[in-house]
């Protein structure tokens, strides 16, 4: 026969009721609690019975004063056996009373509240900080970067909406402490037993967490180790136009342009990325941008983030449609001598920039061309 065991404890020690009947089920089957961290419990084969279990918070004393008390209520019938590890910088002892007849651990409804108070209160500002912190997170993220929500999902790919998704689980999380707490200081204040609850369910929402933290917890390490089977974009075939070509017939024919900035990448929804700026000798800027996406959904969200940038930075911009069959949408933006010619096709997004005047009909041709192939 086994002499220990572990098992997965129910998460919230600040519903201590759950907890209580949890240890008094196990108790009756023959296992008494030995240790008990934040995740698992030990527990010690015992002769089965009816036990009564409480929980108490440890108080700040010296080791002679806690053995004194711990002498005491050995007097009255009651043992402490294990410390339960908080998940809030306090811990709870456990109390096992075999004795029917022997009186309860707490007789004063109002030394048992004050007890629970500071914990309990604790708890509280906990989960209200993390609260806040989640709703701060994404102003201070948008506020800090200069890349838009659309950007950083087609840069960062899934694993950032399972972060999000991870950090909206969090807020239930500490949304349903903060319901399961409120209830129990008030039941507490009006001296009543707090109510026991469900231990099972408990329980379950515990594995649940823990589920969710590992798949998160993989998902990182997969994220992390992306790069290494991460394939070269194929940019070959994405639209492009030399501002050499876009200088022809112009007085900047002769002149020279450099690039100023250059990236390209391939994510999980966007395959193949790729953005190359170029300045000329007086100034002048011609930026190409082309992306292969996943998804058609996400192209067609891309074209208008795009054109929108544009027109937040030209109210009065003129837009003029351009048809060709190869496009399933396009358009020419221009606000003064600055112009953005902006195309999709299926789930490839173009978009070229310039600001000097310049006829871009070779380069829209060019443009269906490839994005045809």
């Amino acid at each position: 026969m086994k002499k220990r065991k572990r098992a997965l404890r129910p998460l919230e020690l600040w519903n201590p009721g759950a907890i209580e009947k949890w240890l008094e089920d196990e108790a009756a089957k023959g296992w008494q609690l030995a240790d008990c961290g934040r995740v698992l419990a030990t527990f010690r084969a015992v002769e089965p019975g009816t036990y009564r279990v409480r929980l108490q918070p440890q108080r700040p004393e010296t080791p002679e004063a806690r053995r004194e008390r711990g002498e005491i209520c050995r007097e009255l019938g009651w043992d402490c056996t294990a410390v339960i590890t908080g998940d809030d910088d306090y811990d709870c002892e456990v109390f096992y009373c075999g004795d029917p007849s022997a009186p309860e651990l707490d007789t004063d409804s109002v030394a048992r509240s004050w007890a629970w108070e500071k914990p309990l209160r604790h708890s509280w500002w906990v989960a209200w900080a993390v609260l806040g912190l989640l709703a701060a997170l994404p102003v201070l993220l948008t506020a800090l970067s200069d890349q838009s929500a659309l950007d950083y999902l087609l840069n960062k790919g899934m694993f950032w909406l399972l972060w999000l998704a991870g950090l909206c689980f969090l807020g239930v999380v500490m949304l349903r402490r903060l319901w399961y707490l409120r209830r129990m200081r008030r039941q507490l204040a009006a001296g009543l037993v707090p109510d026991s609850g469900n231990w099972r369910r408990d329980r379950r929402w515990q594995r649940t967490v823990l589920l969710l933290c590992l798949v998160c917890w993989g998902l990182w390490l997969a994220g992390s180790a992306a790069p290494l089977w991460q394939r070269e974009p194929d940019i070959a075939s994405l639209p492009y136009t030399a501002p050499t070509a876009l200088a022809e017939g112009t007085d900047k024919e002769y002149w020279n342009f450099s690039v100023s900035n250059y990236v390209y990448r391939s994510t999980v929804l966007a395959p193949a990325r790729f953005g190359v700026q170029y300045r000329g000798e007086q100034g002048e800027v011609v930026r190409n941008a082309a992306d292969r996406l996943r998804f058609e959904l996400l192209a067609k969200a891309l074209y208008r983030e795009r054109a929108s940038d544009f027109y937040r930075d030209h109210p009065d911009a003129v837009a003029a449609e351009v048809e060709h069959e190869a496009f399933d949408q396009a358009v020419l933006l221009t606000a003064g001598t600055e112009r953005l010619f902006l195309a999709r096709s299926g789930k490839v997004v173009y978009a070229l920039w310039l600001d000097f005047p310049t006829d871009l009909t070779d380069s829209i041709a060019a443009a269906a061309a490839a994005m045809k192939a």
